[in-house]
């Protein structure tokens, strides 16, 4: 027997777990290594926030989930993802670290490989995990992706350090590599669920049929399937007698059944996004996750450069940063599916109660960043620098925990659509998430570098209020976990 096979987990958590570890290193550089890296060679605020535009592939997720889901199957996709990161952190060996463009490319390709992985990840996930250990995995996957963050964060930093920028990136192919191997030998997300997709049909219908009280118990549950999925069944099983045909007819009656079961692909597609855009709640759950992340990636991401640019050493940020933010984010993350497992826990309060301790945290800030920006006379800078780290420690705690709730309001909630329709669903709203944190975190820089620090960091707190006004205002029926 291979070697990679005694590696096959035992758990689907821990395969699901894994592939969220290495799907969050590429976050972790973008987002800590990189920009520290090209702001201490100088490079301007505004041109540091462009490289957020290369996590595109993100925010097109939710277009290329339906094909993942009808084209190709996911363990196909998975392999192939994780054979693209590996590709593109070789290149990264490869290029010089002050090669801006370089580097561009090469965070395009890390973003890219890692989007298409979390689709085939996330629509795994949806079908092996049910409902009352939602907040168990989404804890999991929080977590860990949050570890990976610091993998690409801080943990690259410091192999850079005791290295070089080649070993580096040639440690992260290493790592890839062998997540492909093992992905493409493990059948665990096949063999590990816990329901069949005819038994989760049946369920999803059973759950249709009590809500509007139909009568369906003289059916064949399996056999209930969406008109795209009707018309499918009737193309797969439309059969042609080639006995009665020459050789020119059969070939000719394949290419027709070829073309019917194309068509038929594509309708499905179409189906998929018609049920994701019109499902219960999906108006205001993504005005939410559009809208939530906003604010407090701003800060997060700048409050660093800031405190660099007023003397601290990179050193010091991947301490702060990078390991004790970082850790404390990962402590939230794992604290938060603590609270989502008490019996009849309404997702929303959660959100509401730590949504307002984030908003203290970005104000603190806000006052910090005025105070030093300012020179204001008679504060001791000292005190200053301890309240920014202090604002900073807390607001990664809170945002931990509001990631965890968030992701499982998201999964609650994409469980409301049809089986074959759940993970383009859950991709479409994290596609939206990442619109959120993508469209501000881009544009940041240029209002740093024409208006200034505080200006900036006032409008972080103000975009820090409206999930709030969301959350007030939003229905609490589809924000209770099932037990």
């Amino acid at each position: 027997m291979a070697w990679w096979r005694s590696l096959t987990p035992v758990s689907p958590l821990f395969y699901l777990g894994w592939l969220y570890l290495v799907q969050g290193i590429p976050y972790g550089l973008q987002d800590k290594f990189i920009p520290v890296q090209l702001r201490s060679l100088g490079l301007q605020y505004s041109r540091v926030s462009l490289l957020k535009l290369l996590l595109l592939p993100w925010l097109l997720k939710g277009l290329w989930a339906p094909i993942i889901e009808v084209f190709g199957g996911r363990q196909r996709w998975l392999v192939a993802s994780l054979l693209v990161l590996a590709a593109a952190a070789l290149t990264g060996s490869l290029i010089a670290p002050d090669d801006v463009g370089s580097v561009g490319l090469m965070l395009l390709g890390l973003n890219l490989g890692s989007a298409v992985q979390d689709v085939a990840v996330d629509g795994l996930a949806l079908q092996v995990i049910p409902d009352h250990h939602l907040g168990l995995a989404n804890t999991v996957q929080v977590v860990v992706y949050k570890i990976g963050s610091l993998v690409g964060g801080a943990g690259l930093m410091q192999l850079l350090d005791l290295t070089s920028w080649s070993t580096t990136f040639t440690f992260l192919a290493s790592l890839y590599v062998f997540t492909t191997v093992w992905a493409s030998q493990s059948h665990t997300g096949a063999s590990t669920s816990g329901t069949s997709s005819c038994e989760k049909q049946q369920e999803y219908v059973k759950k249709s049929s009590d809500s509007s009280k139909n009568e369906l118990s003289s059916l064949n549950i399996c056999q209930l399937k969406s008109p795209s999925r009707i018309k499918q069944q009737e193309y797969m099983n439309k059969s042609f007698d080639l006995s009665d045909c020459d050789s020119n007819r059969a070939k000719k009656c394949q290419v027709e059944s070829d073309e019917a079961k194309h068509q038929s692909r594509g309708a499905n597609v179409l189906s998929i996004l018609q049920e994701v855009f019109y499902s219960p709640g999906m108006l205001w759950l993504s005005g939410y996750v559009l809208l939530y992340k906003m604010g407090e990636r701003g800060a997060i991401n700048n409050m660093p450069l800031f405190f660099l640019d007023k003397g601290f050493t990179k050193q010091e940020l991947a301490f702060w940063n990078g390991t004790v933010c970082q850790g404390l984010s990962v402590f939230g993350s794992f604290y938060g599916g603590v609270i989502l497992s008490k019996p009849n826990i309404s997702i929303r309060s959660v959100l509401i109660r730590h949504s307002m301790y984030r908003l203290i945290s970005v104000i603190s800030q806000c006052l910090v960043v005025y105070l030093l920006e300012e020179d204001v006379l008679g504060i001791n800078v000292s005190y200053s620098y301890i309240m920014g780290v202090a604002s900073m420690c807390w607001l990664s705690y809170s945002s931990g925990i509001i990631s965890t709730a968030s992701f499982t309001l998201m999964m609650r909630m994409s469980r409301e659509c049809s089986p074959e329709s759940q993970a383009s669903h859950y991709s479409v709203v994290a596609s939206l998430e990442v619109a959120g944190k993508l469209i501000f975190a881009s544009l940041a820089g240029f209002i740093i570098d024409h208006q200034g620090m505080v200006i900036t960091f006032y409008i972080f707190a103000f975009l820090c209020t409206l999930p709030l006004l969301i959350l007030t205002v939003m229905p609490d029926t589809l924000c209770y976990l099932r037990r």
